[in-house]
């Protein structure tokens, strides 16, 4: 035989049977990781040390014992040793690689004899020492516990001894929990090898995947890792990880401030299902807006399968061929998730959906800021969906898609007048449906429904489209206005977008302020309206009809509306005859008249006479306000679509009461939309639907004595069991709550200084005159307590959230998305913001607070 058929340098790859799964793997390695230099011995060369006899045998493992090597093996081995290194202080280290070894069932982790700090010269009799161990009674026990019953000869592993400050071992999933959010470190001074062996413990420190120390045990004299050290060890533990697909177990060394990869293995304590796959993130970022706190599984239901449709209507309008379309069908399916009861954007599943759209990694960032998430996707998260490394060929395809996609959106922003007007003669024709709902039976109820459903739900054309508009319109100006005059860009873009002058959303307050100027004049009736007593309207026939164009308009416009279960104004008027009476008593003060901005003035004054540039801006600031503008207006109309959806489930539910199927209407708000239609359509997998409901009753209790799940988080699984018995971790505010300023997003110029009215429930909440609204959210049932609010501070929100822009249009000072305002002001502290730069300054703390 060839020598070469005994040692396999590193260099060459070579197959698992031939070099052994320890081998095997630093060959892998070696490709892409920082490895010390070594070679492989083959069993070939054990072979040839073998008696006559022996190799007669083979199948006997106590004759198979190396009792001494040959002459031509040791010259093998010592050749291809000093290739490692021929300095006489050089050291190496002699191990085992057998073909199960470092398998994803088995380790044989400390079976196998391993030699550390080996002379050149004795390299060779502790492969030989390494050869016999793997035919040891002990290895042999464990070989048959593990039913790995046949003999297999192992090959040996030379490799260069790093003079290692420090050393140890790092898990990318913790073994023992098989948490696979936290990272493990192990280390110690010198050789991990009495670490790995267990005679001593070393420092372990647990991390986040982004190497945010989570706490540290410490079993030796020193903290001996830098924060960066830890971090470039993270980073090349999780690049292992991904490169195998499934949780590792790594050995490293540092030496002369380098980190040389030792080892790496899968962790045999996990489950050969925990095949590593990118986790699902949920994010409640805007959505919050609409569906706070539980939400019924009706609502759910319904939002889910409208989502799902209306954005597959909407690939279709921006040319996504139905092929791809057809792949994401999952995505689509599950755009929203129940968590606990709580409605969360499933984030992978929407980053898969506008993937779809040619130049995705292009429109991302403004995807983002319509979505309002606080924190991007992280890279390697969206790399699992759209990779980063295209072929020539998908660039050019994605190039073309690309032109073709903004050919597309040119003609939909052209024609986006007259869509918007068919959507609006489509819209109306199916919500003036002639039919009493009181007076249609089941069937026809079902029908109701299915009707507004094909008609609605599938041709939601004019709002999406508008949307995507207004998202890159809105990003567009913002980013040229900020590339432009840096910060006092920004402020303009804020400035620039009050008062539109025909935002739905602000008619709410102009109609109660002219019902409370009416109202002021009669101090009985003001009072009464205060109490939220309907007398004061039936007394003062001056309000009636006002009042009922009012309820006939906005009925609907409550709080949470989007949640079907949602008392409407119809139901309880309470919040708006309080609005009402509270304003008639304040001092009514001459309404200001909002100033006209020239957009065209404005713009030279702040970019000079660049007059190109001065025209884009001009343009692209015109655009984003008619889009802002239209994607309020629009949703509004989802108002009117789920009143009416509201209004026909409620019906069912009466009819389903007088058959003795629910034992109260509301309860239909229990039953998801499919299971309340197959009931009616004779396709119901149970007929004690009743008892359905006891239960989603006792798991809404289980849900609303739980703490909210956080605004992001992440799970292995998306599944109901998996939240169920997830152990949420809430991140910290972004400030502490001894401080004496706090900063958010601006986005209502002006300066307040005035004592805060913090509102958990706003639906007994009163706001006095002159004080600062502060809420955790809002939406447009809100709009009630923004008529007497000075200014407004809201924890969540962006700029495109409804807080924002109706503050915009009724010109209130108002600032958003300010992480823990809520723990950091309490009722009565009197504060100053700037709606301009978004600072909130507390200048008076309330001893007593409520």
């Amino acid at each position: 035989m060839d020598d070469r058929d005994f040692i396999v340098p590193a260099s060459k790859m070579a197959s698992r049977d031939k070099i052994g799964g320890k081998a095997a793997t630093l060959a892998e390695l070696n490709q892409k990781f920082k490895i010390p230099e070594w070679f492989v011995i083959s069993p070939l060369a054990f072979l040839a040390c073998l008696t006559k006899d022996q190799k007669e045998s083979l199948k006997n493992a106590a004759e198979l014992e190396v009792a001494c090597l040959s002459e031509k093996i040791k010259d093998v081995i010592i050749n291809a040793t000093k290739m490692l290194g021929e300095d006489q202080n050089s050291k190496f280290a002699v191990r085992s690689s057998a073909t199960a070894e470092d398998g994803e069932l088995l380790s044989f982790a400390g079976q196998l004899d391993s030699y550390l700090n080996v002379s050149l010269e004795d390299v060779p009799e502790k492969v030989k020492d390494v050869w016999n161990s793997a035919f040891s009674d002990r290895v042999s026990h464990y070989r048959k516990n593990f039913g790995h019953n046949e003999n297999w000869i192992p090959a040996v592993i030379v490799q260069r001894m790093v003079d290692a400050e420090f050393a140890g071992v790092a898990f990318s999933a913790d073994p023992v929990t098989g948490d696979q959010k936290t990272c493990i470190i192990n280390v110690t001074a010198g050789l991990a090898d009495k670490l790995v062996s267990g005679e001593v413990n070393g420092d372990t420190y647990y991390l986040t995947r982004e190497a945010n120390l989570k706490k540290e045990h410490l079993c030796g004299p020193l903290r001996i890792l830098t924060k960066e050290v830890m971090g470039e060890l993270i980073e090349l533990l999780l690049k292992v990880e991904k490169h195998f697909g499934i949780p590792q177990d790594i050995e490293w060394a540092i030496e002369g401030n380098k980190i040389f990869l030792l080892q790496a293995r899968p962790i045999t304590a996990l489950k050969k299902s925990t095949k590593m796959e990118t986790p699902t993130v949920w994010d409640n970022s805007n959505i919050v807006e609409s569906y706070s706190g539980v939400t019924s599984p009706l609502t759910f239901s319904f939002a889910r399968y409208v989502y799902e449709h209306v954005y597959i209507e909407f690939c279709k309008f921006m040319g996504v061929s139905s092929s791809k379309i057809a792949r994401e069908n999952e995505a689509f399916r599950s755009m929203l998730g129940f968590v606990n009861g709580h409605v969360y954007y499933n984030l992978l599943n929407w980053y898969r959906v506008l993937s779809l759209f040619p130049g995705f990694k292009m429109n991302r960032k403004f995807m983002e800021q319509m979505m309002g998430v606080k924190e991007p996707l992280p890279e390697d998260y969206v790399e699992s969906i759209v990779p980063n490394h295209p072929s020539q060929y998908e660039k050019i395809a994605d190039s073309l898609n690309f032109m073709l996609t903004l050919g597309g959106l040119v003609a939909h922003q052209v024609f986006l007048r007259r869509t918007i007007k068919l959507f609006y003669i489509r819209l109306n024709t199916a919500l003036s449906s002639s039919n009493s709902l009181s007076d249609l039976n089941l069937k026809q109820l079902a029908q109701e429904y299915r009707t507004l459903e094909s008609r609605l739900l599938k041709s939601w054309d004019a709002p999406l489209i508008n949307d995507f508009l207004c998202m890159i319109a809105f990003g567009l100006s913002r980013k040229v206005l900020e590339n432009s005059l840096g910060e006092d860009g920004l402020k303009f873009h804020n400035d620039i977008m009050i008062g539109q002058g025909d935002i739905v959303s602000a008619e709410p307050a102009i109609r109660i302020r002219k019902m409370a100027q009416t109202a002021a004049k009669y101090p009985e009736i003001a009072r009464l309206l205060t109490e939220g007593n309907i007398a004061g309207i039936e007394a003062c026939p001056e309000i009636q009809k006002e009042y009922h164009d009012y309820l006939k308009k906005f009925g609907d416009r409550c709080l949470q509306e989007l949640k079907l279960e949602s008392s409407t104004l119809h139901d309880d008027p309470k919040m708006l005859l309080r609005a009402i009476g509270n304003m008639a008593q304040r001092k009514q003060e001459p309404e200001k008249e909002k100033s006209h901005i020239n957009l065209e003035r404005e713009i030279s004054n702040l970019i000079g006479n660049r007059i190109f540039r001065k025209r884009i801006v001009l343009w692209l600031v015109t655009w984003a306000k008619s889009r802002v503008r239209d994607r309020e207006n629009l949703r509004f109309e989802r108002t009117r679509v789920f009143g009416r959806v509201r209004q026909i489930f409620l019906a069912i539910g009466k009819k389903l009461v007088e058959i003795e199927y629910l034992k109260n209407s509301r309860d239909i708000f229990y039953l998801e939309v499919q299971e309340v239609l197959a009931v009616i359509e004779g396709t119901s997998v149970t007929a004690d639907i009743k008892s359905l409901v006891e239960l989603r009753k006792k798991q809404e209790l289980t849900f609303s004595e739980k703490l909210a799940p956080p605004n992001r988080f992440e799970t292995l699984v998306a599944s109901s069991y998996e939240f169920q018995n997830q152990t949420f971790s809430y991140q910290p505010t972004s400030f502490s709550l001894d401080s004496m300023t706090a900063k958010g997003l601006g986005c209502c110029q002006g300066v307040v200084r005035a004592t805060v009215r913090v509102i958990r429930d706003p639906r007994d909440a009163e706001l006095k005159a002159g004080e600062i609204m502060v809420a955790q959210f809002t939406d447009p049932g809100w709009i009630t307590l923004f008529s007497n609010a000075s200014g407004i501070l809201v924890e969540r929100g962006s700029l495109l959230s409804h807080s924002a822009i109706v503050a915009r249009e009724m010109g209130i000072p108002a600032i958003v998305a300010i992480d823990g305002i809520m723990e950091w002001l309490h009722t009565g502290d009197l504060v100053e913001m700037n709606g301009s730069t978004g600072v909130v300054t507390k200048l008076r703390k309330l001893d007593n607070n409520e």
